[in-house]
């Protein structure tokens, strides 16, 4: 695997620990990692959208339902595994808040309710009367939208936004939304508390794609006393 070519470094380190695991484990026999390094992994940075663009994917998704659960995913960061399984119980239109029952790790957590998500819903329950799971599958109460479904909802989007020329998935609007957060100044703790990330490592990550408002910053030449003096001849 390490020198066929054809097999990712993910695909190598999965097989590198399950390999240990045999050796340790299982045969019971020391494991000299000297001879077999653990592979390295390339650090990609979360893919995101601008908020124009979050826009107009939204815009080309003309099914209200399906329209309204990548709405929910952006507006609250959830995983699309946490957003089908969301019953009606757990919007908290009273407190404002979404709860989250299984998350990643089996984790709780509680997410904030836009307001103009919460009118959303309101009026995607009039149209929709869904009994159990907040978005039904197709076999009605007690069967919610497939994880499937929501990544397909999303792939038609792209053929309707080629001007988009980035390969957007559900967990996309998860990472807009962190990002976006910490564009308005929302605090690093603040989201990783929302994102469910038990580590901030794994939220500092946001720092390398936001948008920097460099337009709003002082240069500290500019800053200098009496530097006018030192830009003639």
């Amino acid at each position: 695997m390490l020198t066929d070519g054809t097999h990712k470094p993910g695909s190598v380190k999965m097989g590198y620990y399950a390999l240990r695991f045999l050796f340790v484990n299982v045969v019971h026999k020391e494991w000299a990692k000297e001879y077999l390094p653990t592979p390295k992994i390339a650090k990609t940075l979360p893919l995101v959208l601008s908020k124009e663009e979050v826009f107009d994917v939204l815009s080309v998704i003309k099914n209200f339902k399906h329209r309204t659960a990548i709405m929910f995913i952006y507006s609250t960061g959830a995983r699309v595994s946490e957003c089908v399984n969301i019953k009606l119980t757990d919007i908290d239109s009273k407190r404002v808040q979404v709860n989250i029952q299984e998350g990643k790790g089996l984790k709780q957590r509680k997410l904030p309710l836009s307001p103009i998500l919460l009118k959303t819903l309101r009026r995607y329950y009039k149209q929709y009367k869904p009994q159990y799971y907040l978005f039904e599958g197709a076999g009605g109460k007690g069967t919610h939208l497939g994880v499937s479904a929501v990544r397909e909802i999303l792939q038609k989007a792209r053929y309707k936004t080629p001007h988009i020329n980035k390969r957007y998935t559900p967990h996309t609007f998860r990472h807009c939304f962190a990002t976006h957060l910490l564009e308005q100044g929302t605090s690093l703790l603040v989201i990783q508390r929302l994102m469910g990330h038990s580590n901030l490592s794994n939220t500092l990550k946001y720092l390398h794609v936001q948008k920097l408002a460099t337009d709003k910053v002082v240069n500290p030449l500019d800053k200098l006393e009496n530097v006018e003096g030192l830009c003639q001849k």
